[in-house]
């Protein structure tokens, strides 16, 4: 698989993804972010990292994205034409915590 199909593919599966969650999950009081989406090789899985805040929404939020995995598949089948359709999994992306508690620490040396 060639990186450049692979990366056009990752993109379309971004918007795509991005769409389909803005009509089907009604964030008033939160805020959900698609920050990555990684493209096994073989086509065969879709790694979609998201976040939320305020935090204390994440589980909620989490069950929501679960529910909505099969629809998600379908949509994706309809309006990407591949000649497989990738399994799905949602990741919380942990990165902008770990990167504040960083900030944290660093100015409590000052």
């Amino acid at each position: 698989m060639s990186g450049h199909r692979k990366e056009k593919l990752a993109e379309l599966y971004r918007r795509v993804a991005t769409e389909f969650l803005q009509k089907n999950i009604s964030a008033v009081d939160f805020v959900l972010s698609i920050t990555n989406i990684d493209l096994s090789d073989k086509l065969s899985r879709l790694k979609i990292y998201f976040s939320v805040w305020p935090d204390q929404k994440e589980k909620d939020v989490i069950k929501s994205l679960e529910g909505l995995k099969k629809e998600l598949r379908a949509e994706v089948g309809g309006r990407v034409k591949t000649k497989f359709v990738p399994d799905i999994e949602f990741i919380l992306d942990e990165s902008e915590k770990k990167r504040l508690k960083i900030e944290e620490l660093l100015n409590k040396q000052k």
